[in-house]
């Protein structure tokens, strides 16, 4: 019967002096390159006397060996340049905090000041509503914007509502009605100024922490803001 004794490791002098083996990555350039060169020593080695190797095939075999290791000292040079570059976008990013973007998504997020939305249309509407509501899905305003062209159509919501009152604090959502001149629908995108409270990096990836919490990429803000 095996005891707790049984699991404590015994000390060995006849292995004590020897290091344990390393898994070798065989897939990696280094380990593939040496692996060539060992190959080509060993062909060099035991070619025919009478039938040596040409000339050309061994200058091809080490012109390819010399490749790769070009590409090997080519992926570093690259992976160091991307590092660098993401490091640099990162501190020119944290300038960021505290500006205002505009943000795609209908998210609102009011604190007594107005905010500037926008609409960004992939035609021209003859028709453009706006519809803020609050967090139980109630109208809280609609504004009529006309007639709009292609692209981006901005306006400030001032926190009024329809009532003729001061919206309270607290997080709203936008939502677009678009409609051509047949009355169809044009797909909209709601666009909402946020302002950027924090930066974050994870990985290679750089996350920008709004005011209500979200969290989007650089690729997320279409326009930066006069704070």
């Amino acid at each position: 019967m095996s005891t707790f004794l049984d699991s404590i490791p015994v000390y060995d002098p006849r292995t004590a002096g020897i290091p344990k083996k390393t898994k070798i990555d065989d897939t990696s350039v280094e380990s593939m390159s040496q692996n060539f060169l060992r190959m080509l020593t060993a062909q060099l080695q035991n070619q025919d006397p009478l039938n040596p190797m040409d000339n050309a095939s061994m200058t091809s075999q080490l012109a390819a060996l010399n490749q790769v290791d070009g590409i090997n000292r080519l992926n570093t040079t690259i992976n160091s340049l991307v590092a660098q570059m993401q490091s640099a976008s990162f501190m020119n990013l944290s300038s960021t905090v505290g500006k205002t973007a505009l943000v795609a998504g209908g998210q609102v997020t009011f604190q007594g000041q107005p905010v500037t939305l926008a609409a960004k249309l992939d035609q021209a509407a003859s028709a453009l509503v706006a519809t803020v509501r609050d967090a139980n899905g109630d109208i809280v305003t609609e504004v009529n914007l006309g007639g709009a062209a292609a692209g981006s159509t901005e306006f400030v919501w001032d926190g009024m509502t329809d009532a003729g009152q001061l919206a309270a604090p607290g997080l709203y959502t936008l939502e677009l009605k678009a409609t051509n001149g047949a009355g169809e629908l044009i797909n909209s995108a709601p666009y909402v100024g946020s302002v950027i409270a924090g930066i974050g990096q994870e990985g290679s990836n750089i996350l920008l922490t709004l005011l209500d919490g979200r969290e989007i990429t650089p690729q997320d803000i279409y326009k930066w803001m006069m704070s």
